[in-house]
């Protein structure tokens, strides 16, 4: 498994993403009256579900994206040979994705939704930079959304497509 996250240290500025809403939060229930540790909990509680949810949502729209392109496959057979994970770009915000080619076919995806594109129905792969890594941009003959498709690109992967006149 060739893994392709970016890594990068926590700063001030995404904890204060966390930390800063909850603050608020128990500021204003200690000042209703509510017990200390209750509004501690309550506070992060709120915090916590709020950005549980927005990352559901955007998975969830992943995963209807990914719909668009090729046919469904089982995890058990994705999982069978080395893939590339990573992060790759998908409504301005970064979603993790796996991608292998078995034989003439490119199969990507993230956990419990993985999906199989032939390698001649791909129109265009350009190769460019996300957080640090490379990333594919591909162009898909009969998709059904016009945004790209974008997975994440490696050694791996590479050394088993042949560029020529696109692909």
């Amino acid at each position: 498994m060739d893994i392709n996250f970016p890594k990068h240290k926590r700063v001030a500025h995404s904890m204060a993403l966390f930390v800063l809403p909850a603050f608020c939060v128990l500021v204003g229930l200690v000042f209703m009256g509510v017990n200390l540790w209750l509004s501690v909990f309550l506070s992060f509680l709120a915090v916590g579900v709020t950005f549980f949810l927005r990352i559901y949502r955007y998975r969830r729209h992943h995963s209807k994206f990914l719909d668009c392109f090729g046919k469904s496959i089982k995890n058990s057979y994705f999982y069978q040979s080395e893939y590339a994970i990573g992060a790759v770009p998908f409504e301005n915000k970064f979603l993790s994705c796996s991608a292998r080619i078995d034989g003439d076919n490119l199969l990507f995806g993230r956990s419990r939704h993985f999906r199989s594109v032939e390698l001649g129905k791909i129109i265009d792969i350009e190769i460019l930079q996300c957080l640090g890594h490379e990333v594919a941009k591909l162009e898909i003959e009969d998709s059904k959304d016009s945004r790209p498709l974008f997975i994440p690109w490696s050694p791996l992967l590479a050394e088993k497509v042949k560029f020529s006149n696109g692909i």
